[in-house]
């Protein structure tokens, strides 16, 4: 079976509002193993929404139609299906009553106009709505299914689940499900993975592997479908097992895996503590590790130290030493980090200097640049980057590295 979704909408189009409908509806289609090869948003236009709904029905079994349902003038999902379908209008009693009981429960008079709502084209499959005062339906046509449901996400959501995927999986003729795990790398580049995963990438239609460019780096998605569960899970992991052999160093987490949450498991179970003196990335790298709930049990300490004089009288960095090198440089980088952990008696620190911009770089020192440090008992550790993005991007890159860093000294990866 094959769906489309059609989001209908003048707020969606302009950006007003993000769909976030057709995100929940996509994955609970695939989770019943229902195909999806395309989404279109549509303005409030009559002419333009059935266009689209003819076109979604020239390609689909199945359209699911969100939005358009209310009872003003540039809610026209209902008169679309109307024209396409050439179907009267009838009344539904129980769903003018519901409609009737919740403006009686607000306390308020129901204007007349809301009566529309409580229209359907003749033979539809009425969709109640028990949040809202816009019930869906379903209309058959040629053989396919036309389904319409409220805008509204929290009203959209329940009935997705209560009654559109049952409907779905009751008319679907061989049962399957589709599955999905994802795999997430760091410090390695899309053209890069590509150049490594081709011949998987290009071998196999069931899994199939898909790129996804992240802030925080490159995702690796394993689509499979099954007759069940298990079938698909076991095409997944056949697939993810050829990934790992070549990219395991560069995989930090699977699907809904941090960096940060990963690194605290690993501290947890050594027993290790951190500290973290940071400039450039002003408090971020600390703010990603207390995120993770827990954090206390290994996190001890975060310094924000801005000035020279805060490096100084706090991690004890020399004034000679920044006079010399300056305070984006590895020396003062590495004296950051030792300090730190001197400071909170951890057993690991971080120390993070740079310049996120966009003013106050030179030549010798662009912005972007970024000294990064590791201070632990067995190691000192120190790497630059450039980045070339905004000041916002450059500090998200320089706390990401920092604690790509730890990652893999935590592994013992770091040379």
């Amino acid at each position: 079976m094959i769906a489309e979704i059609v989001c209908i909408g003048t707020e969606l189009l302009l950006g007003q509002i993000v769909d976030t409908n057709s995100t929940f509806l996509a994955e609970k289609l695939a989770a019943a193993g229902i195909d999806l090869y395309h989404k279109t948003i549509v303005g409030d236009n009559l002419k333009r929404i059935e266009e689209v709904l003819k076109l979604a029905l020239s390609r689909a079994d199945v359209v699911i139609a969100s939005g358009g349902l209310g009872p003003t003038e540039d809610d026209l999902t209902r008169e679309a299906i109307l024209n396409i379908t050439a179907s009267p209008l009838e009344p539904d009693i129980e769903s003018l009553e519901h409609i009737r009981k919740i403006f009686s429960l607000r306390n308020i008079p129901m204007p007349k106009n809301n009566e529309i709502q409580a229209m359907f084209p003749k033979g539809s499959k009425i969709l109640p709505n028990p949040q809202g005062t816009a019930p869906g339906f379903i209309k058959e046509f040629n053989k396919k299914f036309i389904i319409a449901l409220p805008g509204v996400p929290r009203e959209f959501k329940e009935m997705v689940e209560k009654e559109v995927i049952p409907f779905l999986c009751s008319r679907l003729e061989s049962p399957a499900i589709i599955k999905s795990m994802v795999l997430k790398t760091i410090g390695v580049s899309e053209s890069k993975l590509s150049e490594i995963l081709k011949d998987i990438f290009f071998s196999s239609s069931n899994p199939t592997l898909a790129y996804l460019a992240r802030e925080g780096g490159i995702e690796l998605r394993i689509t499979a479908k099954g007759k069940n569960v298990e079938e698909a899970s076991s095409l997944i992991s056949k697939m993810e097992q050829q990934v790992r052999e070549r990219i395991e160093k560069l995989i930090f987490g699977t699907d809904d895996e941090t960096l940060e949450g990963v690194i605290g498991k690993m501290l947890r179970g050594k027993g290790l503590k951190l500290a973290v003196a940071e400039s450039c990335t002003g408090g971020l790298i600390a703010s990603k590790i207390t995120d993770v709930p827990g954090s206390s049990e290994y996190f001890l300490m975060g310094a924000v130290t801005y000035s020279n004089k805060a490096k100084a009288d706090i991690l004890h960095v020399p004034g000679e030493m920044i006079i010399k090198h300056g305070a984006v440089s590895k020396e003062v980088a590495e004296t950051m980090a030792k300090g730190i952990r001197e400071v909170a008696g951890a057993d690991i620190g971080i120390g993070v200097t740079g310049i996120s911009g966009p003013s106050g770089g030179t030549q010798e020192k662009p912005v972007g640049l970024v000294y990064i440090a590791l201070s632990a008992k067995d190691k000192l550790y120190c790497r630059d980057y450039c980045f070339r993005g905004t000041r916002g991007r450059n500090k998200s890159f320089s706390a990401q590295m920092a604690l790509e860093i730890l990652r893999r000294y935590l592994l013992g990866l770091l040379e």
